[in-house]
């Protein structure tokens, strides 16, 4: 006989005090393996229970492993494996996962551990330079929220589904139209929506690139780029960032050497550097890649925040033979989260998008494609990036003004962007190895993006990225200060 103590007071159902009391008696060996549990019907007059209830029981029991039995026979006792507790997370198992992964798996593992372009100080309260997401203040949750409880509305389970692969078609033609706004005329069909920026780069080396072949990008470029190539097994060359942007005469003579999958830039507040690229720059960059039948891939990543004087229109715009893919992104303007993104290409490319696209996350997640076009379409997109502007001006005005004020010109140069969030310091003279200098820095209480994450070879001397994508006014005049005291320190250490 069976015996179980039930209760009916407390807030676990009967079925579940049921099961756990046998695996119990299982566990503790006093139902050995091979024992005949008794029928439901006698077992629950015995409980005083609804047969339904044990037979929840014995089912519960069956799924876990610790009964089988068979139509028109008993329940009896099996013997199983024991369950898994939780093991210690520093405690090994049998696998040697080092061993086992793949070559380009231990070498994202590598880069991973050693990657960290932004950080946190080492002094209290110090001030953070390093970080160029989106200011979480500025994020319009509320109005974004109304937004997708309007499209699941209006739309309902359709949204929840496997979606078309390029992308929610009215997203896409909304993106068409916007793209108009900065010169740029393509069809819907012509665009590709993609988990963000990043998602749409790594797509587009899949195709473009891969091992053994080579891609072009500025030096210094964007610190995820780099890792991103060598987990591909895609060799970089790097080209010289002047004043002005990539060195063109140091990339025609890379053409005319070897075979490039594809030339990476950004021709808008580049990151890290915050340079933008003149309408000339622009033009011969396009008649080299027309010359030599190579893609340029043109991340358009800030695009939206042209908030000092006049900026030129992006390559795309003077595109009339298909070798431009252009790069845009919600994340930093809107919210980064989001991860929605869109790569704009000659059809054919975004086909081959679309098939990639296939076999590695099967559609997108459509019901935030469709919020995002929501949001757009019904204003609200153009005043966030309005309101966006008035701050931003003001904090890269505040972060100008403070360079001039509290960096030494002779000791050290930085760029003067026309938008974005980014500007690049260069340090003219260091009395210190460069390990030692951005040491010297963040204990100054200032947090700044090192050089060296931006370059595929260390670069000459000292250098860093400032963002001001999450520093309001006050916190910009005072880091700069101290950035200045710190500077200051190091070339005469």
């Amino acid at each position: 006989m069976v015996l179980l103590k039930l209760t009916r007071e407390g807030a676990t159902p009967l079925h579940k005090q049921i099961t756990d009391q046998i695996r119990s008696l299982i566990d503790q060996g006093s139902l050995p393996v091979g024992t005949v549990l008794p029928p439901t019907r006698r077992f629950a007059e015995q409980l005083g229970v609804n047969r339904t209830t044990v037979y929840r029981a014995y089912e519960e029991l069956w799924s876990l492993g610790y009964v089988e039995g068979r139509p028109g026979s008993y329940s009896r006792v099996r013997g199983r494996s024991p369950l898994a507790a939780t093991r210690p997370s520093t405690e090994g198992g049998l696998i040697a996962w080092d061993a086992r992964v793949s070559a380009g798996g231990a070498d994202a593992r590598r880069m991973f551990l050693g990657f960290s372009p932004e950080g946190t100080g080492r002094v209290k309260e110090a001030i953070d330079f390093s970080h160029l997401d989106m200011d979480h203040r500025f994020i319009p949750a509320e109005p974004f929220r109304r937004c997708v409880n309007a499209v699941l509305r209006r739309e309902g389970t359709s949204l929840l589904c496997y979606g078309p692969r390029a992308g929610y078609q009215p997203l896409r033609e909304y993106l068409a139209r916007r793209l108009q706004v900065h010169g740029i005329h393509v069809s819907a069909d012509e665009i590709f929506i993609s988990n963000g920026s990043q998602h749409g780069l790594d797509l587009l080396v899949r195709i473009l690139a891969g091992p053994g072949k080579a891609v072009a990008v500025e030096a210094p470029t964007y610190a995820m780029m780099i890792p991103l190539l060598r987990l591909h097994g895609v060799e970089i060359i790097p080209i010289r960032m002047k004043q002005d942007g990539m060195d063109l005469d140091g990339l025609e003579e890379t053409l005319t050497q070897r075979d490039v999958g594809f030339i990476y830039t950004m021709p808008n507040f580049q990151n890290p550097t915050g340079v933008s690229t003149t309408q000339e720059h622009r033009e011969r960059l396009l008649a080299l890649c027309e010359q030599y039948r190579v893609p340029v891939v043109e991340d358009g990543f800030e695009e939206e925040m042209k908030y000092f004087g006049k900026v030129s229109l992006p390559i795309k715009s003077m595109d009339t033979h298909g070798v431009v893919i252009y790069l845009g992104t919600f994340s930093k303007i809107l919210m980064p989260g989001l991860r929605v993104g869109w790569v704009a290409a000659d059809r054919a490319c975004i086909d081959h998008l679309v098939a990639v696209r296939r076999f590695a996350d099967l559609s997108p997640t459509v019901v935030l494609h469709a919020a995002v076009a929501e949001f757009c379409e019904q204003g609200l997109y153009d005043l966030h990036v309005r309101r966006l502007h008035r701050m931003y001006r003001k904090r890269m005005h505040v972060a100008l003004s403070a360079m001039r004020e509290h960096l030494p010109r002779d000791l050290a140069t930085w760029t003067e962007p026309s938008g974005g969030y980014l500007i690049w310091v260069e340090l003219a003279r260091c009395a210190l190895p460069a390990s030692r200098a951005y040491d010297r820095i963040a204990n100054s209480g200032v947090v700044v993006s090192p050089g060296p994450y931006y370059f595929v070879e260390p670069p000459a001397r000292p250098c860093f990225r400032l963002s001001i994508a999450t520093v309001d006014e006050s916190r910009i005049e005072e880091g700069i200060a101290r950035l200045g005291r710190a500077i200051r320190e190091i070339s005469a250490a």
